[in-house]
């Protein structure tokens, strides 16, 4: 996978619930940062803002997509309510965040990208999927994806306890958490490979350690940052 030169790019984990994505994304960045200085991470979930005024207004969204209780009925909303949140997010991440670090020649490396929750929406109706799809591809797309590939069986056993969105319980899963949590990040799995995951670097880590993982991360980030 070649870049222009001197480009620099932005690099996403990507992977199943579970997967170990912010544990390998940060270590990554940590280990690729002591020799490459022109990278910054990215924490999805609280990305670095230029001020106070955009830290208030994302936390504030940020609170709703993921600090709510577990029993709450997020699907009493509808789905376009989330789809419409969900891409809010990721696309004010990329205009305070990303772009003014891509702009100024340094390259990023994010712990997930909106591909988790394209490939959810993808798994409902045949329309649904549909707008997903046209609103999602309004978002940038990282120039490298690095897909950690996970047997959900192996998840569970790491996760231990599991969210209703991560159990599929608004998507026919049933109330034997760990069982619907298998069966639902299966079909996220499969739900993935419309994502683009033909491009992506896929690392399987079903059999591995997480050093052994994180060193395959490493040298595909290296990889890409060669390329430059």
């Amino acid at each position: 996978m070649s870049h222009l030169s001197n480009q620099p790019i932005f690099i996403a984990f990507e992977g199943t619930d579970g997967a170990g994505k912010s544990t390998i994304a940060r270590a990554t960045f940590d280990k690729v940062s002591e020799s490459y200085s022109k990278i910054n991470y990215i924490d999805k979930n609280r990305p670095p803002v230029p001020s106070g005024y955009t830290e208030f207004h994302m936390s504030r969204i940020r609170e709703v997509l993921w600090d709510y209780p577990d029993n709450a009925p997020l699907d009493q909303l509808g789905d376009r309510h989330w789809i419409s949140l969900i891409s809010a997010w990721f696309q004010a991440t990329d205009y305070a965040a990303i772009r003014p670090l891509i702009d100024s020649g340094v390259s990023c490396i994010a712990d997930g990208w909106h591909y988790k929750y394209l490939a959810r929406f993808l798994l409902k109706n045949t329309g649904m999927a549909e707008e997903a799809l046209t609103i999602f591809s309004t978002i940038r797309k990282p120039d490298a994806v690095i897909f950690l590939d996970v047997d959900p069986a192996l998840a569970a056993q790491r996760k231990g306890s599991f969210r209703l969105s991560e159990s599929g319980a608004f998507d026919g899963g049933n109330e034997d958490r760990l069982k619907s949590f298998i069966a639902y990040q299966n079909r996220v799995r499969s739900s993935y490979e419309q994502c683009g995951m033909a491009n992506w670097v896929r690392i399987d880590t079903t059999d591995l350690s997480e050093e052994a993982v994180l060193d395959k991360a490493v040298i595909a980030v290296q990889s890409l940052l060669s390329d430059l």
